[in-house]
This record gives structure tokens, sequence and C-alpha cells, in this order.
């Protein structure tokens, strides 16, 4: 069974009451999720939150290792706090990705377009000049222009009213952990990233099992891939390059509008080697550290 602990707020005496009560229900074993506090701290009434990775709350789990195979009862363990896997640990660069499209209409007489605002974890990969509607682009009214390095961008002045740019932005979903233990809060990582993956096995994964090297867990647990809006990585266009065989650059269009008869495949494209990149990059490896360790 899914055992929780808020806060975490366990003590010695708490955890070995619930472990017995598991026992002699009949339950065979848990995974340990540490989650969100229900309550802050509280001397009061005996409520402590054990500040996530510290060495009070890996006793803790060390001690309920050791508890739970005493009593003949399985133990499995999240590998962090909360869902998707991240936290304090993941800076800005290795947090999840997305491609962010600005559309911006180009008005009667003007000779040029600002650029939109980039945060320091943004880049700007490509722009087009289009006519045409927000779902809708016919094929042969986008043109690719040269990218911008900053400022304005100078440009002939429309020759119909449905002209706009599009710009395309590697960019972050900004997504934080849910339901995170104290301490544990931070940036969900990128799942299309090997970087942002090791750096949460060295920072989480390496002193929870470090922990417990005397009694390790059956299995490790990933809780969860609610990785909402995450469609994009900085290294993205490249990996598509190798896997895909073309540039994915010129198309970028087709993923946010009706482009024509290739629209379909491009998308298939795309999210193929997502597909790949979760499995490359997140899965196999996060399989692979698990039977070394």
């Amino acid at each position: 069974m899914r055992w929780w602990w808020f806060g975490p707020a366990v003590t010695r005496p708490g955890l070995e009451a619930d472990m017995r009560a598991m026992k002699e229900a009949g339950i065979g074993g848990f995974e340990v999720q540490p989650v969100y506090p229900m309550e802050v701290d509280n001397p009061r009434k005996g409520i402590r939150n054990l500040i996530f990775l510290s060495p009070e709350f890996l006793e803790a789990l060390r001690f309920t290792a050791e508890k739970s195979r005493e009593l003949g009862l399985r133990m499995d363990l999240t590998l962090g706090s909360g869902w998707p896997y991240g936290g304090p640990h993941i800076p800005g660069g290795l947090a999840a990705g997305k491609l962010r499209c600005e559309r911006a209409p180009l008005n009667a007489g003007a000779g040029e377009i600002r650029l939109p605002p980039l945060t320091p974890d943004e880049k700007l990969i490509a722009v087009f000049r289009v006519r045409g509607g927000a779902e809708t682009i016919g094929s042969n009214d986008i043109r690719r222009i040269e990218r911008p390095s900053g400022g304005n961008l100078p440009l002939a002045p429309p020759a119909a009213a449905d002209e706009s740019v599009l710009f395309f932005i590697s960019s972050r979903t900004g997504m934080q952990v849910k339901r995170a233990a104290v301490g544990a809060e931070g940036l969900v990582l990128d799942h299309y990233e090997r970087a942002a993956l090791d750096r949460h096995l060295a920072a989480v994964g390496g002193p929870l099992l470090d922990a417990l090297a005397s009694c390790p867990p059956r299995a490790i647990f990933c809780d969860s891939l609610e990785v909402f809006g995450s469609d994009w990585s900085p290294d993205f266009l490249e990996e598509f390059r190798k896997r895909r065989g073309y540039d994915l650059a010129p198309h970028l269009p087709a993923l946010v509008a009706d482009i024509g008869p290739h629209t379909g495949a491009v998308r298939n494209d795309w999210v193929l080697t997502l597909t790949e990149l979760a499995e490359d990059e997140f899965l196999t490896p996060l399989h692979e550290w698990a039977r070394k360790r």
C-alpha cells in the first residue's frame, strides 16, 4: 500500500505502530512517499515536520527500513517527494521545457515589430511571417525570416490585413513539484534531458539509498509523470534532426496551426521524438540506476 508521510511529521513510535498495524491487518508491505505537511510545527500538539533529506528524516527512514524487515514487511521508496521528480536542486536550465509560440499582428504602415521579452532560461529559435487565421495557415503563406539577436525586427509593411509574425521560443513550464514535503519544494525536472535526471539522482536518489545501504528497499518508485505542458527541451531541434532525418525548424508552424497536407506527419514526428527522448533520457537510465543500486 501507499504510505504517505505528511510533513513529514513522523516519529519512531508512530512509525512502528503503523507498521505493526499493517502487519496485523495482513498488508504485505508499503511504499514510503513523503508529502506535504498537514499542519505547521506545533510543539503543544507534538507536531514537528522533518526537513526532507535532513539527518533526522534519513534516520526515520533507516529505522523504518530496519523495522519493516524485522516485521516481514516489504518496503518500496519514492525517489523524491511529491510529484513529478524535482525540487530545490533543479535550476531553471534543467527544468521541464515547453515550446512557446507568440503571435503578433502586423499593423498597416508598421516597418518593424517588437520582439517578445525572454527570461534567462528562454531562447528565440525561429521567426515566421505568415498569413491566415489562428488555426489555419496556407503553406504558401509562410516565410521564415532571419532570427534577430535583440531589439526590434525590421519588416516591410503588411500587404494584407491577416498578416502576422510567429515567434517560436524554447521555454520552460515553470511547474513546481506537487505536494512536496517541507524542504523538497522546487521546479520539476526536464524529462527529456539526461543531465536533469543525473542532477536529481545525485541530489536525492543517492542520499536516500546511501542512508539505506544496510537495509535497501525492494524497489524505487517514480511518482508521477504529470509533467503538465512539457513538450520541448533545449536540444530538441538537434535531437529531432538526428532521429527523423530532417530539420524541424522550417516546419514549426505545423505545431500550432494547420499548414497543409504534411501537418499531421510533422506533428507525429514531433511526438515520436518526445516519446523517444523520454525513454532514452529518463526511463531507461533511471531503470539502469535502480538495477545498479
